[in-house]
């Protein structure tokens, strides 16, 4: 039987959604310093955020080498960073082309991710990406919903209705586009249903996350982009051992 004919058997038997899998992110040596560039709005940089420099030292403390640049508007979408005559647009593209970076990580803002228009913009900025820059890996950082809801476009989406919503999309978006999803949410997610005495990963504005919940994603974005469990680190974001090997855990549970 051809080779052709095996992944059409393939196909049939177990769908074609099966065939597409993403892409596996490999095991980073100690040796190799990566270069990443992250793309979003206030869930990548905003005050108070210390993913960056959360998962600047958890390298660090693990004895990985990682520079970081990030490219980010508030409440910025995808649809503009997509849009090469858009400002913000201008902006990412012309870092894609003289970054050589090793992984695009993009971060959608919380009410357009549970919209057709990220798949469409997603595919649009990662043809760019291949061809300029086709070595360079594209991850998606899917984030968390809403702690207590929110209503978008007429919608009423509860907090797992919505994570549930934003899964598919960040899935979808990284299978048509050869990418990788971290998946934060589903570790907030996971968080949130743990047993035991717990801390708020959400800021009182019911999107932004604590001091807590951006380690979390930190942790998150360490096992995918290293391609190893952030257990291996042994920095605990400042406020002890036990919480913080707790999060790293709930985290590399994700990978």
């Amino acid at each position: 039987m051809s080779l052709t004919a095996i992944v059409l058997v393939c196909c049939l038997c177990f769908g074609v959604v099966a065939c597409a899998q993403e892409p596996q992110v490999q095991s980073v040596p100690k040796s190799k310093k990566i270069r990443v560039l992250m793309v979003g709005n206030s869930l990548t940089r905003c005050a108070g955020n210390t993913t960056v420099s959360d998962l600047e030292k958890m390298a660090k403390k693990a004895g990985r080498k990682i520079t970081i640049k990030r490219v980010t508007y508030n409440n910025e979408k995808m649809v503009n960073w997509a849009n090469p005559l858009h400002k913000n647009g201008k902006r990412l593209y012309k870092e894609i082309r003289n970054g050589n970076w090793d992984y695009i990580v993009i971060q959608e803002q919380t009410d357009a991710s549970v919209k057709q228009s990220f798949i469409k913009a997603s595919k649009k900025l990662s043809a760019y990406i291949h061809k300029t820059s086709p070595k360079t890996q594209i991850i998606y950082n899917c984030t968390w919903a809403y702690k207590k809801g929110k209503k978008v476009s007429g919608k009423w989406y509860s907090f797992r209705n919505m994570q549930k919503t934003m899964n598919r999309n960040y899935r979808t978006a990284a299978q048509k586009t050869d990418g990788k999803v971290c998946r934060s949410g589903d570790a907030f997610l996971k968080y949130r249903k743990s047993k035991g005495k717990k801390k708020n990963l959400y800021r009182k504005d019911n999107n932004h996350a604590s001091r807590y919940g951006w380690y979390l994603n930190a942790c998150c974005l360490y096992g995918t982009l290293f391609g190893k469990s952030p257990v291996e680190s042994k920095y605990y974001g400042g406020f002890g051992k036990s919480l913080g090997k707790k999060l790293q855990n709930i985290a590399a549970s994700q990978m």
